[in-house]
């Protein structure tokens, strides 16, 4: 009876031990089932199904260990990483094992275990997003690009403007109010770099690439037409080479987000029509991948062989 009532708890999502005292349990019994690896704990006092755990990508994890620490500390208002995963911003790397809360500079920025507490005296804003307090988009935006590599945060900030969370100008802005605080040349190179054009964090990603290599850069999503009329919308265009790039992400041949063989087989035909149509337009193709992008040398390399480097 115990077991059914705890598999019935977590299987509507994230348990307390609030909601087992009102299902009639001891809160204890949480603990012995997480022990007995029938329930994952995603944070002090809260409990996810082990199997629906398991079925999560990293992203929706730390997700939920987000909402979990709303409810158990005490009027957090989440920054950096934890801001980001709520706005749904990309993420270029790993998710952190802590969450990010703000804290008073007259407080300092002291931490504790899976709590990364920070120190400041900007006025930030503050807004209520799907019911967790965090620092508004362009804030968030901003934070991040003082802590972290340049494509993550200009992924970020790509997404953001993309998305209409944060505007061009809020962007800026947000970056201009840091004065010469630690970071601040780096969050106003990002904001003023942002571009509302790329469309996927690999593409950001591969802008990023292109700025730090001091490379043309090309124009963002460029439409190519033909005799027949539409063919692509070209993720990059170099116009003076005569040139079209293309990101391959994974997705592009994916299925509703299977990878069936046949469907993957036909995506793949498909792509190569469309890019024999491009060619026969007299421009010249050249497409990469994540693993590419993320290798700065190996990028590079792929440019000069292209003959944009």
């Amino acid at each position: 009876m115990v077991d059914d009532a705890i598999a019935g708890l977590v299987g509507r999502g994230l348990v307390h031990s609030t909601h087992a005292r009102a299902a009639g349990l001891d809160p204890r019994t949480l603990r012995r089932a997480a022990a007995a690896s029938r329930v994952v704990r995603v944070r002090r006092d809260a409990y996810l199904d082990t199997e629906r755990w398991q079925d999560l990508s990293p992203r929706s994890r730390y997700r939920l260990q987000v909402e979990a620490a709303s409810r158990s500390l005490s009027g957090p208002v989440f920054t950096h990483f934890s801001a980001a995963v709520v706005w749904d911003l990309p993420l270029i790397g790993r998710w952190p094992a802590e969450v990010h809360v703000a804290g008073s500079a007259a407080r300092g920025g002291r931490s504790w275990p899976g709590v990364v507490r920070h120190a400041s005296d900007l006025d930030v804003p503050v807004v209520n997003h799907d019911g967790i307090r965090v620092t508004d988009a362009a804030a968030t935006v901003i934070d991040m690009a003082r802590v972290s590599p340049f494509a993550t945060a200009l992924a970020m900030a790509d997404h953001a403007l993309r998305t209409k969370i944060a505007s061009a100008e809020g962007l800026v802005e947000a970056a201009a109010a840091l004065g010469a605080r630690r970071g601040s040349r780096a969050a106003r190179r990002v904001a003023e770099l942002a571009d509302h054009l790329s469309e996927s964090a690999g593409e950001s990603l591969s802008r990023a690439r292109m700025i730090e290599l001091a490379a043309p850069l090309p124009r963002l999503q460029h439409t190519v037409r033909d005799a027949r009329g539409f063919v692509a919308r070209a993720d990059f265009w170099w116009e003076h080479l005569g040139l079209v790039g293309e990101f391959d992400g994974r997705l592009k041949y994916r299925v509703d987000g299977l990878e069936d063989q046949a469907a993957v087989e036909e995506r793949v035909w498909t792509e190569k029509l469309r890019e024999d149509r491009i060619r026969a337009t007299g421009l010249g193709v050249t497409r990469w991948t994540w693993q590419t992008a993320l290798d700065a040398r190996a990028f590079a390399a792929h440019l000069r062989a292209a003959g944009v480097l």
